[in-house]
């Protein structure tokens, strides 16, 4: 029980959970990490809080322990589908709430997203589970982990392994394990994948903004002459090719994910968007879009 403080007996233990969020496999991460293995070996069963990516995921996570997970936001079709929006589980007589914690109406979220505001998100999630009868909540979609505890109600954040958008790298994947104790109470470990011998204490400042906290955890993948590439409008574009865009970009992102290059540039989509199996029109449109910028 190396991830359990001194100060707790391994006796004392009722129940070990491994919790973990955002894996966004494969599209912004090619497989799960083989050191989730290492760390959830002692687990009875793993929550997974959202934005999972396609539903293998959960299978490969299935061959540690039981999986118990709901979607998010951010998901192939498959995703929403076939897992719930949240979960109620009770283990030892208590209520844990799992969810992802994003609004399901589009509009909500990027309204909430305005504030930028770590505490107000915190509150919202203590009501939720406050409404469920839940001791515990367990949610993802911030890619931040972190610890909060409000009117007898914990809130945690296990972090994440992928990124939160195709123009970023999460510099720090963390998951947890939450430890149900005999005396009702929890006791929760973070652990940073790349450092799994020990506890990982988060950095996430509940005060300061989602951005502030970004610099942490994340960090941008484009060279300065592609910073322009987030604000361009590709709504024409996904109106007649969806994929088009995702297809040239997402092999440059990998290829820095996985530590091969530090940021992609200007002339590594140009490249590949000259070289693209794509509708010659698509092509068109994407080039135009970057002459204008």
């Amino acid at each position: 029980m190396k991830y359990l403080p001194p100060t707790i007996a391994p006796q004392d233990v009722l129940a070990t959970i491994g919790l973990i969020s955002d894996t966004h496999m494969p599209q912004r991460w090619a497989e799960l990490p083989p050191v989730l293995s290492q760390i959830f070996a002692n687990v009875e069963m793993i929550f997974h809080a959202g934005d999972v990516g396609e539903l293998w995921v959960l299978d490969e996570l299935s061959q540690i322990a039981p999986v118990i997970a709901v979607h998010g936001n951010d998901e192939p079709e498959e995703a929403p589908r076939e897992l719930p929006y949240q979960q109620i589980v009770t283990i030892a007589g208590q209520r844990l709430l799992l969810w992802h914690s994003h609004y399901p109406n589009r509009v909500d979220e990027l309204h909430a997203r305005r504030s930028g505001s770590l505490r107000e998100g915190l509150l919202r999630n203590i009501a939720r589970a406050k409404s469920a009868g839940a001791r515990l909540v367990h949610f993802g979609h911030w890619h931040l982990p972190l610890v909060f505890e409000h009117d007898g109600i914990v809130a945690v954040n296990a972090g994440a392994i992928a990124s939160g958008n195709p123009y970023q790298q999460q510099t720090i994947q963390t998951v947890a394990l939450l430890f149900v104790l005999q005396d009702g109470r929890f006791h929760i470990t973070h652990v940073n994948l790349a450092e799994p011998e020990r506890p990982y204490t988060p950095q996430t400042d509940i005060e300061a903004t989602f951005e502030q906290n970004f610099v942490v955890y994340g960090r941008s993948i484009l060279a300065p002459d592609l910073a322009f590439l987030p604000k361009l409008d590709l709504s024409a574009i996904y109106r007649t090719d969806r994929g088009a865009f995702l297809d040239v970009w997402l092999p440059l992102a990998h290829r820095v994910w996985a530590g091969e290059k530090a940021q992609v540039t200007l002339d590594d989509f140009l490249w590949a968007l000259e070289t693209a199996d794509m509708k010659d029109a698509t092509r068109q449109k994407l080039n135009k879009l970057f002459e204008e910028m």
